[in-house]
């Protein structure tokens, strides 16, 4: 897949875009106007891949291709969902061998994740492992999580469930039944829950690890 960056020039303000393919690394470019040097370095991440899938998401939302916005941004949770449970297991890992785990290891691990229960169940199982807490608790008891949650009234109830039905059921909507009529209202309001709920992941892996 390719991921697009558009930033600005520190050296003269023209807009400068970058390329990257798949897990690769960004494509130095220099600017167009002044021919300066221009790279870019992802973010210190439990899953660079999520923080692409976001930027692609948003490209695909401005560029007017709402229903794969919102497919896009669904993968992005799920894929830090997969790789926070794997950061776990691996430090789990190091602690006792001071060995990275394999390939081999790490695809051991992945039939411990949940594969049914659309969004609530793999949260409720990553919270769990991470936090000790059901997701909707770890949300109630955190103040950036409850800061987040803040923006959306509906979701007092279940936070999960809100997240399960306002961005997964629009994409298994698309990805199931075939819809593809997807609005740019409904695209920015996935691309926006997206953004919250890894957020809010983020948050449990800063308050288990510092980092």
């Amino acid at each position: 897949m390719k991921f697009n960056w558009e930033g600005t020039c520190e050296s003269c303000g023209c807009t400068v875009l970058l390329s990257a393919y798949g897990d690769g690394p960004w494509q130095d470019t220099s600017c167009p106007a002044c021919h300066c040097p221009v790279g870019l370095m992802d973010p210190l991440s439990v899953s660079v891949t999520t923080e692409r899938l976001l930027l692609r998401s948003k490209a695909e939302v401005n560029g007017g291709d709402y229903s794969l916005a919102i497919v896009i941004g669904a993968i992005a949770v799920e894929s830090f969902l997969t790789r926070l449970f794997l950061k776990l297991k691996g430090m789990t890992h190091y602690a006792t061998t001071f060995n990275l785990p394999s390939p081999v290891q790490e695809e051991d691990w992945e039939k411990e994740y949940p594969r049914s229960g659309g969004f609530t169940g793999p949260a409720d199982f990553v919270s769990k492992n991470i936090t000790g807490m059901p997701f909707d608790d770890f949300v109630r008891k955190n103040n950036l999580a409850m800061a987040i949650m803040a923006r959306f009234p509906a979701a007092q109830v279940s936070a999960k469930q809100y997240f399960q039905d306002e961005l997964f059921k629009l994409r298994n909507r698309i990805v199931h039944w075939g819809y593809v009529n997807s609005t740019e209202v409904e695209a920015l309001r996935c691309h926006d829950l997206a953004v919250s709920i890894v957020s809010i992941l983020r948050e449990m892996d800063k308050i288990k690890y510092g980092a």
